[in-house]
């Protein structure tokens, strides 16, 4: 799945990049049909943004292991991008991902294998969109 705005300006878009890291990091804001908390390696709830090694508990009986999260500066391209490695405890091998981007004035969401979200596309477009950028149905 994949989204994207496009911004009056290159600034909008830097502008719009931050936010969207922010409510990617912060796990424990998430909304989309779940309850979802942030916890450290050792499955203690942590207030504050993720990293990798930590965990994600959705409701009371999922798991969810961030395995990385990756940071891309492209000035070549004035560009950057955030991506999210996750896998679940009861299926390690499967790799679910959010990556954010950004290319000059377009900022772009994917989402790979989100089988944990209740509502993928919700989530992913609430990453990105503000009341000024709006993604169409």
């Amino acid at each position: 799945m994949e989204y994207s705005i496009n911004t009056h300006s290159t600034d909008d878009a830097e502008d719009l990049f931050i936010v969207a890291k922010e409510r990617l990091l912060d796990i424990n804001d998430w909304r989309e049909g779940h309850t979802y908390t942030l916890t450290d390696g050792h499955k203690r709830k942590a207030h504050r943004n993720a990293h990798s090694g930590d965990f994600i508990k959705i409701n009371t009986d999922t798991w969810v292991y961030i395995n990385k999260i990756q940071y891309d500066d492209y000035h070549d391209i004035a560009g950057e991008s955030i991506t999210m490695f996750m896998s679940t405890e009861s299926d390690t091998e499967s790799m679910h991902t959010v990556a954010i981007n950004r290319v000059g004035k377009v900022l772009t969401v994917q989402g790979f294998n989100l089988s944990f979200c209740q509502d993928a596309v919700g989530f992913l477009k609430g990453l990105i969109a503000t009341e000024e950028y709006a993604i169409a149905s």
